[in-house]
């Protein structure tokens, strides 16, 4: 009788930590169908981001390269905040949170890294364009 109780206890126990579980499971999926479009994924290629500069108010394309890479193009009259400078993190802070942003490199990689500063600063639309200037400049 004893371990039948025992294996009955550790039944209902079982069962009713897999079912707040599920009710876990299910409730961050219910929260994740209500969140906002804009999610953490803030990667774009090339085509969205043209679309988005044709269609978008107030965004910004912002060229996060050295001078010298800049100085071999950019796109249109994009803003340029040179990523290695010690102090990009205080001039990405003094930018308006209001705008959307369209962050540039050469390539992708200081540019993400930009994109998570800025939305560590409160940024919500601010997207890092995957293949940089070197991919657009193909197109």
């Amino acid at each position: 009788m004893k371990y039948l109780m025992i294996v009955l206890s550790a039944v209902f126990i079982f069962t009713s930590c897999k079912s707040g579980s599920n009710d876990a499971k299910d409730m961050s999926v219910n929260t994740q169908a209500e969140a906002p479009v804009q999610a953490k994924t803030t990667d774009i290629d090339i085509a969205t981001a043209k679309t988005m500069i044709a269609q978008t108010k107030d965004l910004v394309l912002l060229d996060v390269r050295t001078p010298e890479e800049v100085a071999l193009g950019k796109i249109g009259d994009a803003m340029v905040m040179d990523f290695t400078e010690p102090d990009f993190k205080e001039k990405a802070g003094q930018l308006d949170r209001n705008n959307t942003y369209i962050v540039y490199c050469a390539a992708g990689g200081r540019s993400s890294k930009a994109v998570a500063i800025m939305q560590d600063l409160g940024f919500d639309k601010a997207f890092n364009m995957v293949g940089g200037y070197t991919e657009w400049s193909k197109k």
